[in-house]
């Protein structure tokens, strides 16, 4: 990945979103570098709201310590569960910023993993109308591809990402170093992901990102590295067009139809890497049912490794089948083409990558819910 170095120590990649530019910077063993990078971004804050995952707690406090010597910084900790994505929680936030005295210059830190970044983005754009957010991702599904979005969400009862704002950030930095914390077994089911990028845009990067995974046993730094330049060569190219991800960026919606209704009815049981790895594969099934190329055993070599079990996956999700159908139906996608009561849509993708176009040509094809509850059982049973 080329790169360059900025005035901090960090390298650095300008992420477009439309007109918005915002910089990508990331190092690693890199506090003072980070710390740095966050002034040097938000010159005139005037205090900081450090909303961070009860996880990366030890990482905190190094850039904490840092930033005080400078401004205010007020620290709220939130818990890395899925029960915990919600509006009750931003408002929670929204509270503690108030209450500590945040006015319109407050920038708000999102640290830790994508739920983290959601809860405190929402936050970010719903004080005072919008405040500066930035990113300080410490999980790969955070630094790789989440944080990687305008989008800030929080789940409803109804189902995941329902409620929520566009709000681009004005920094995202990490220190990869963050990253070999991670126990290894969630490490790799969060780069799921990453698999997905390659999948279905980047299908010449399977090899690097098969030769990253098998490096990560040693955490070697090259392989975060590698994994980084992965997530954003896929991403970057099509935020610039597609900010808000409504058109051409909709196929990094690959695998989440499948994935976030088993991630959604396991009550946070499934991590979200873990469900869209399944979700891919019932992706898959459903393409090569329909024609449209037979692609599972690329799919099993970029995600036999990040796989949990199946039967994982069924304890995790005993709802029967109307109940499974009833969430997919609900999927935050529906809307963005026509589709009948009891269809859905999906990104779907041809042998070797690339979506098969649907109506007004968007990656989305309908897809009876049935259809899609039946591959989601046939996966699952094998």
């Amino acid at each position: 990945m080329v790169a360059e170095t900025t005035p901090v120590g960090l390298d650095t990649r300008t992420v477009h979103f439309g007109d918005t530019r915002v910089p990508y910077r990331f190092g690693t063993d890199c506090p003072d570098a980070v710390a740095a990078a966050v002034l040097d971004a938000c010159p005139d804050a005037s205090s900081a709201v450090l909303v961070v995952d009860r996880r990366a707690l030890p990482h905190a406090a190094a850039v904490r310590e840092r930033l005080s010597a400078h401004l205010r910084v007020d620290q709220y900790v939130l818990d890395p569960a899925e029960r915990r994505k919600t509006l009750p929680e931003v408002q929670a936030v929204l509270d503690f910023s108030v209450s500590c005295g945040a006015d319109r210059r407050t920038v708000v830190l999102a640290m830790g993993g994508g739920l983290a970044g959601n809860v405190a983005g929402l936050a970010a754009a719903l004080l005072f109308r919008g405040t500066r957010l930035v990113h300080l991702p410490t999980t790969p599904v955070a630094a790789f591809d989440s944080v990687l979005s305008l989008k800030q969400a929080v789940n409803l009862d109804g189902g995941k990402n329902m409620c929520g704002a566009y709000h681009p950030p004005a920094l995202i930095v990490a220190d990869l170093a963050w990253l070999r914390t991670i126990p290894h077994r969630e490490l790799v089911t969060g780069l799921a992901e990453m698999a997905k990028n390659v999948l279905a845009v980047l299908p010449a990067a399977e090899g690097l990102f098969l030769r990253a995974l098998d490096s990560l046993a040693d955490r070697s730094p090259a392989a975060y590295a590698d994994l980084c330049a992965i997530g954003l060569d896929a991403k970057v190219p099509y935020l610039a067009g597609d900010p808000r991800e409504r058109g051409a960026a909709l196929v990094f919606e690959y695998g989440h139809t499948a994935g976030h209704a088993l991630e959604f009815l396991s009550g946070g049981a499934l991590s979200h890497g873990a469900a869209v790895a399944w979700g891919m594969l019932v992706a898959a099934r459903i393409s090569r049912a329909r024609g449209y190329g037979d692609d599972l055993a690329r799919h099993r070599r970029l995600l036999g490794p990040l796989l949990i079990p199946a039967e994982r996956v069924r304890r995790a999700v005993p709802a029967g089948d109307a109940v499974l159908a009833r969430t997919l139906l609900r999927d935050n996608k529906r809307g963005y083409l026509s589709c009948a009561p009891d269809e859905l849509p999906m990104v779907l993708l041809r042998a070797g990558g690339g979506a098969v176009p649907g109506p007004g040509g968007l990656p989305l094809v309908p897809v009876p819910v049935d259809e899609v509850v039946a591959a989601i059982r046939a996966v699952l049973a094998g």
